[in-house]
C-alpha cells in the first residue's frame, strides 16, 4: 500500500470536480471509493463486517416484511393501531424506561426511520413553547439538521463541543449518545449542564437517539444487553426527565437492528410531565404524524411494528450482534492506536461507528494514495471504525496511515 503521487493528485481533483458538481462529502467519499478497484471504504454510514461487506439486513425484520407483503392484496389501506399499545410498551421496555415514568409519554412511529423521527420530534416540540425560533445543534454534529430545521421554519444556531444550548428562544438538540459524526459521547457532567440550561431557559429538549446502547458497547463481555441498554437510557436521557423537562425522544431503528435497506419507522418518545399540558398537547401529537402520512404506514412499517410486539427479543439479539461489531473494532482501533496522535479517539470518551479526528495538511494525499476513503471535510477525516479488516497485517498498515495523517 505505497503512496503513489500521481494516483492521490487525480483522486484529489474528481473530489473537487464533484464538488463543484454539489456533492456533498459524504456522497464524493462514496464515489470515489466505486472508481477505484482497489479502494477500502472508510466512509459509508453503515456497519461493515470483517471483510469490509455490510452487516446482513435483520433477518427478523425481513422475515415479517415478507409477510407482510403477502397479506397486503387487498388494496386498501392499513395501519398498526390494532397494536399500539403493545407497541408502546415493547418500545419502553427496549429503551430501559423506568415503569413509573410510562403515563407520561405517548409514541409516535414516524415514516422515514431516524431521519423522520428527528424532524418529528422538532414539529412536536415546537407545539409546546411556540415562541421558539431557532434549532441549536453541537458543532461537528449530524450535516442533515441544518436543512431539517429550514424545512420547520427554524433558525440554525450551533454550540460547542460538550456545550449547552441556551436561550428562551432556542430549542436544543442532543444526541443522547456517541455524537453522530465524532463519537463523542456526553459526560455526566455535560448531560447535567444541558439539563440546567434547559430548566434555566423553560424550553423543552429533542434528545436524538441513533446509536442507543452503542456508548457501552465495549462492556458487552461484562454486562448483558439489557443492562448496557438501561444504563444508556439511565445516563443520556433519564436527567432530563428527572428534571421535569418536556422532551421529545427520536430513536432510530437503523443502526441498532441494521434496517438501511428496509428503512422501517423511526419511534418517537413524548414525555409530557404535566398532565395539564398533556391534556392540550396530547391530541395534536396525531395531527403531526397525520399531516407526515405516516398514519398511512408502509408495509415494511407494519412489519417492524409486529416484530417488535412479538420478536422483540430476536431483534435485540440482532442489536447485540451489531453492538459486538462494533466493539470489536473499537478494541483493535484501541490497541494499534496506543502511543499514536490518535490514541484518544479510541478512549471511553468516543464511542460508536465514527471517529473525526483532525486531518494533517498532507492527510488527503497520503491517505486517498492509500486507497483509503474517509470523509475529508472541514479539515477533519471522518472514518467508519468498521470498515477495518480482519486480516491483521492489512488492519494495521490501514490504521497506521490515520494514525500518521491525524491527530
Amino acid at each position: 500500500m505505497k503512496s503513489t503521487t500521481t494516483f492521490s493528485d487525480d483522486v484529489i481533483a474528481e473530489a473537487h470536480r464533484l464538488r463543484e458538481l454539489g456533492l456533498d462529502a459524504n456522497q464524493i467519499a462514496g464515489a470515489l471509493c466505486k472508481k477505484d478497484p482497489l479502494g477500502k471504504n472508510y466512509g459509508i454510514g453503515i456497519i461493515l463486517d470483517k471483510n469490509g461487506k455490510p452487516m446482513p439486513t435483520s433477518p427478523t425484520l425481513l422475515e415479517y416484511a415478507e409477510q407482510e407483503l403477502k397479506e397486503s392484496t387487498s388494496g386498501s389501506y392499513y395501519n398498526s393501531d390494532n397494536l399500539k399499545n403493545e407497541m408502546f410498551e415493547a418500545v419502553l421496555r427496549w429503551q430501559g424506561v423506568p415503569e413509573e415514568l410510562w403515563p407520561h409519554f405517548q409514541l409516535l412511529l414516524p415514516s422515514d426511520a431516524g431521519t423522520g423521527a428527528v424532524q418529528t420530534a422538532i414539529q412536536v416540540a415546537i407545539l409546546w413553547p411556540e415562541k421558539l425560533t431557532f434549532l441549536a445543534v453541537e458543532e461537528l454534529g449530524w450535516p442533515a439538521y441544518k436543512p431539517i430545521a429550514t424545512s420547520t421554519r427554524l433558525g440554525f444556531q450551533e454550540f460547542h463541543i460538550d456545550g449547552a444550548a441556551k436561550g428562551s428562544y432556542v430549542l436544543p438538540l442532543y444526541q443522547a449518545g456517541p455524537l453522530n459524526s465524532t463519537g463523542r459521547v456526553p459526560s455526566a457532567e455535560t448531560v447535567k449542564a444541558r439539563v440546567e440550561a434547559a430548566k434555566s431557559s423553560g424550553v423543552p429538549v429533542v434528545l436524538d437517539r441513533a446509536y442507543s446502547g452503542f456508548e457501552y458497547a465495549r462492556r458487552l463481555g461484562s454486562s448483558s444487553y439489557a443492562e448496557i441498554m438501561q444504563e444508556s437510557f439511565r445516563a443520556q436521557v433519564l436527567p432530563f426527565l428527572q428534571a421535569g423537562i418536556p422532551s421529545a425522544i427520536a430513536i432510530s431503528p437503523t443502526k441498532a437492528f441494521v434496517t438501511f435497506a428496509l428503512r422501517p419507522c423511526g419511534m418517537l418518545l413524548v414525555f409530557l410531565p404535566d398532565p395539564a399540558r398533556m391534556k392540550v398537547i396530547g391530541p395534536k401529537l396525531a395531527g403531526v404524524v397525520r399531516a407526515r402520512g405516516s398514519s398511512f404506514e408502509h408495509p415494511v412499517t407494519r412489519a417492524f411494528v409486529k416484530a417488535m410486539v412479538k420478536d422483540r427479543a430476536r431483534l435485540e439479539e440482532e442489536h447485540a450482534q451489531a453492538l459486538g461489531r462494533t466493539a470489536e473494532a473499537e478494541l483493535t482501533w484501541q490497541k494499534l492506536t496506543k502511543g499514536t496522535a490518535i490514541e484518544a479517539q479510541f478512549s471511553d470518551s468516543f464511542a460508536g461507528i465514527f471517529r473525526n479526528p483532525r486531518a494533517k495538511p498532507e492527510a488527503q494525499k497520503e491517505i486517498y494514495g492509500s486507497h483509503l476513503y474517509p470523509v475529508f471535510a472541514d479539515e477533519r477525516c471522518r472514518l467508519n471504525v468498521t470498515g477495518l479488516p480482519q486480516d491483521a497485517d492489512q488492519a494495521a498498515e490501514q490504521v497506521s496511515f490515520f494514525a500518521k495523517n491525524c491527530y
